[in-house]
């Protein structure tokens, strides 16, 4: 792999984050199979799934090309920062594309990241949240890739099927740069390997939902690279309950410090994963 951030990148690496709901994972790897840009791998974070999980992983491999790789460890509750750094340290591509097992990419997707790929920055993008009967309608389905057409899609819209249609129609772009923490969300996020591994990863120090993406992206700002937002070429949220926010006040006061004290490296990161032998190659 090279590190090199000397144009855009040849090929990316997607890390999708998972634990359980299978036909979500099924079909959000169903709409990377239908990719215009086929040069990219996948990389599983698994923050401790069951085998129902292994079974969808080992028949999207059956059936297509596209090299996909499963980073798994043992469930010991929420774990999710964790997962993505064993995913992070396996990654042998240069410009990684992180999202969740439960947001269905445009058939644009890759293609679009790699245009707008640029040093010293990394991406927030946006998302369309599908209903709870649409995306139940889907799940039961089993596969779906979202290659609709205008019309279809303002009829879903005009059904309540999605929140809203505009940032299909808009035309790729980027915002100016910033430093906004505000917004910052891990299902649709991308950013060079090297500078992830600049900041050592995420931070496992977080667990419990919530703030460890914003840790991330803080890090990131210290380290001096910059954020755009992504305009156009969204991904589809499939709708599901919450997660527990039960340990929300004590991840906000490890975002807090890590503001206050601007630090650039996470307190158990990549670099931590190593020492401690978990970070192995899928």
């Amino acid at each position: 792999m090279t590190d090199m951030q000397n144009g855009p990148p040849s090929k990316l690496a997607i890390i999708v984050s998972t634990y359980n709901a299978a036909p979500f994972l099924r079909m959000t790897l169903e709409g990377y199979a239908q990719q215009n840009d086929k040069q990219f791998s996948l990389y599983i974070a698994d923050d401790g799934s069951g085998p129902e999980i292994a079974q969808v992983i080992e028949d999207f491999r059956s059936r297509h090309d596209i090299p996909i790789h499963h980073l798994w460890h043992e469930d010991r509750g929420y774990r999710r920062a964790l997962a993505l750094n064993r995913a992070i340290a396996a990654v042998d591509e240069p410009y990684i594309v992180l999202t969740d097992a439960d947001c269905v990419p445009l058939p644009g997707m890759i293609a679009a990241h790699k245009s707008i790929a640029e040093t010293g920055i990394f991406i927030r993008g946006s998302r369309i949240l599908l209903s709870e009967a649409m995306t139940g309608r889907l799940a039961s389905q089993g596969r779906w890739s979202p290659s609709l057409s205008a019309l279809q899609w303002m009829a879903w819209r005009m059904r309540g099927h999605i929140n809203r249609a505009f940032p299909l129609f808009m035309p790729l772009r980027t915002s100016g740069s910033s430093e906004k923490l505000p917004g910052i969300r891990g299902c649709h996020f991308a950013f060079w390997t090297a500078d992830a591994r600049r900041v050592n990863g995420f931070d496992s120090s977080y667990e419990g939902w919530g703030r460890e993406d914003s840790d991330f992206a803080a890090r990131l700002f210290h380290a001096g690279v910059r954020r755009k937002n992504l305009y156009g070429m969204p991904v589809m949220h499939l709708w599901h309950r919450e997660a527990s926010r039960d340990r929300l006040g004590a991840n906000d006061d490890i975002l807090n410090r890590c503001l206050q004290e601007r630090r650039i490296r996470a307190i158990e990161g990549l670099e931590e994963l190593a020492v401690s032998g978990e970070a192995a190659k899928p």
